[in-house]
């Protein structure tokens, strides 16, 4: 996204709640305090892996259904490659501790006939090709794993957005996050910020940026789904609904 883009995005969102009260509430500077960043991580890495696959995160069950599919053949895939690799790994081990009990025999007899050393120099030879054709298999498998997780990620999200009661997929391995915050109000001893993770499209993310703004003013989550300061990104409105308005009163006390 380019920079003017992501300012005019920034200015849409802060357009609705100036124009909520008719105040200048948020205002554009270089040396403004509160600074919005943008972070890239597993979250848009996420979304960018499911774009490969057509899949597009939305909070709805034929999302779910989708990604339910699709983490089921990714890992019937993994766990026949994992025995693959398994049992290739034990067959190279076995052939390298018989090379190395080979090479010990003969280096304690002061070394090889040259018939036997030949042999022995083309076993090293096949047994390093071998380690790299395993290396090779294990990168790809380890891709294999990232999206596997990506999917578990994604599907644990959906399912908790529309409170499904299914089991919690866990990811393999050591897993990137378990949260997928698409943005984060954060105020600490460094100042305030925006920190945005994910975004699908221009208005996924002027959404985003809209919720969170409205944590700038202080605001806590609704419970109406398409409100803005709903917890969940999931409506495709860009006004502020009567229950938006009702918390903006709560905290700046007006009508």
């Amino acid at each position: 996204i380019s920079q003017s883009q992501f300012l005019d995005d920034a200015y849409q969102a802060a357009h609705i709640w100036n124009l909520a009260l008719n105040k200048e509430l948020f205002q554009y500077s270089d040396t403004g305090s509160l600074k919005i960043n943008l972070t890239y991580d597993f979250r848009q890495q996420t979304t960018a892996t499911l774009g490969k696959f057509g899949i597009v995160i939305k909070n709805n069950k034929s999302t779910y259904d989708t990604l339910k599919a699709k983490y089921d053949s990714l890992l019937a895939a993994y766990n026949q490659d994992k025995l693959s690799i398994d049992n290739a790994v034990n067959a190279y081990n076995q052939q390298k501790d018989s090379y190395e009990q080979q090479v010990t025999y003969w280096n304690s007899r002061g070394g090889a006939p040259s018939s036997q050393y030949q042999q022995l120099d083309q076993e090293r030879i096949a047994l390093n090709n071998q380690a790299v054709e395993l290396k090779q298999k294990q990168e790809t498998f380890n891709s294999s794993v990232d999206t596997l997780n990506t999917v578990v990620v994604s599907l644990n999200k959906v399912a908790q957005g529309l409170n499904l009661n299914v089991k919690n997929y866990n990811t393999i391995g050591a897993s990137s996050g378990e949260e997928f915050d698409e943005g984060e109000y954060i105020q600490d001893s460094t100042g305030t910020r925006i920190d945005i993770y994910q975004f699908n499209d221009e208005n996924q993310l002027v959404r985003v940026l809209e919720h969170e703004f409205g944590h700038a003013l202080g605001l806590s989550h609704v419970n109406n789904p398409k409100a803005i300061m709903y917890y969940l990104n999931q409506g495709t409105n860009e006004k502020l609904t009567a229950d938006d308005m009702a918390e903006l009163d709560a905290i700046c006390g007006v009508k």
